[in-house]
């Protein structure tokens, strides 16, 4: 069982407020979302995880004062943490200049500091479990973690020491490099990290660890998610056949780079629901990568779709353009093409990106994790509007590319 070691941080902030969580029918009209941060403690592989938990929180609190980036830094109260944030090796590496100062005042979080679980739903939510990209940070992906929560889903997501650009266990500010770094390291405990952490929110519901979700995660119908590297991971913790992961999204998949390259050709898990979303114009994993994106829903014996944002690149399943509005590669104004090399390309505006990334993931969550939603109020959320029928068509024209298997 997982063994919890849970250290209040903070960052997050509360949302446009609903008058049940059970309501919303579109991507705007959300419930009340809220976010803590724990440390989830392994001590069979001495690995500790920093992690954020978004989740839906009481109506009531829509107006309490938004999270600060610095809340997820633990408010600097590590001496020197903040400074070796702002390092270039670290978040100070997504733009030239930045600072936490600048970010607590620009970052547009949605949710509240721990603020108090929504109870008018009576039924547990269902858990979302996310893996960030190589050299990433649990926080740079808002656009979807707070998104989810704000629809009623628990969004897990922790930093993958080794990988992570910046995490703190245990007091101290972890940075890449060493051992845990080795690509094989890395590749063998990311996706231990995430089933890990599915039983972490295990025991938090089912052992009333912390009072605000005892009873409130449904962990037997979880879904994996992941970016980049993250969406490897994801893939490659479907292997262990957990009865409890339910469906699956990989976002921009490293699966021609990862492992030996060929997780897409030799998996044996071909049953779970998945979805794989790609950017045509993505120059990191390249034409190799997102053609394994597509081969794997091609190759999928269960229920499987393929979302492509033309306009897009491997950017924009990051929430980057806080950082840097020129980010590059699906950020931007002008951004290097794959499909027309030595050219450039206007991305769609990462606003739009987002809605199409997050209107189809909705979909697939709703549709494969929510079968009970209209004998269950409080797990309806959207529902009605982002379901398995929303899946089956094109939404975005000429924007997207849809490969839909139900």
């Amino acid at each position: 069982t997982a063994a919890t070691a849970a250290t209040a941080a903070t960052a997050a902030t509360a949302a446009t407020a609903a008058t049940d969580c059970a309501e919303p029918t579109n991507l705007t009209n959300s419930t009340t979302r809220s976010v803590t941060t724990m440390q989830f403690d392994d001590p069979t592989r001495g690995r500790g995880l920093q992690t954020e938990i978004w989740y839906p929180a009481s109506p009531e609190t829509a107006d309490l004062p938004r999270n600060k980036y610095s809340d997820y830094l633990g408010r600097g109260l590590i001496p020197g943490s903040i400074e070796a944030a702002e390092e270039e090796d670290a978040i100070g590496g997504y733009r030239d200049g930045i600072t936490i100062a600048e970010l607590d005042e620009t970052w547009p979080n949605e949710a509240v500091r721990d603020a108090r679980v929504c109870d008018q739903c009576t039924s547990p939510w269902p858990l979302v479990i996310f893996s960030h990209g190589s050299g990433a940070f649990r926080a740079s992906y808002i656009y979807w973690t707070e998104f989810l929560a704000s629809h009623g889903f628990i969004v897990v997501a922790c930093d993958h020491p080794g990988s992570a650009r910046y995490t703190q266990v245990d007091g101290e500010v972890i940075r890449p490099g060493g051992a845990r770094s080795k690509r094989s390291q890395m590749e063998a405990d990311r996706p231990a990290d995430m089933l890990f952490l599915l039983d972490c929110m295990e025991d938090l519901s089912s052992k009333r660890a912390d009072s605000r979700f005892a009873g409130r995660i449904d962990t037997t119908r979880c879904a994996l998610t992941g970016m980049s590297f993250g969406g490897w991971s994801t893939a490659a913790a479907l292997e262990s056949r957990d009865p409890r992961v339910k469906a699956a999204i990989l976002q921009c998949p490293s699966l021609s780079m990862s492992g030996s390259g060929t997780l897409a050709e030799e998996r044996q898990e071909m049953e779970v629901p998945v979805m794989v979303q790609l950017g045509t114009e993505d120059t990191v994993i390249g034409e190799a990568g997102n053609e394994a994106g597509r081969r794997y829903v091609q190759t999928h014996n269960g229920p499987a779709y393929c979302v492509e944002v033309v306009r897009g690149g491997h950017v924009s399943f990051t929430s980057g353009d806080l950082y840097n509005p020129k980010y590059g590669n699906g950020i931007g104004s002008s951004c290097g093409s794959l499909t027309k090399p030595g050219t450039q390309y206007e991305p769609l505006k990462i606003e739009e990106q987002h809605q199409i990334i997050n209107s189809y993931g909705l979909a697939f969550l709703n549709a494969h994790l929510r079968s009970d939603a209209e004998t269950s109020p409080g797990m309806a959320a959207s529902a009605g509007t982002f379901n398995g029928e929303y899946l089956t068509a094109n939404h975005f024209g000429d924007e997207v590319l849809l490969n839909a298997k139900p």
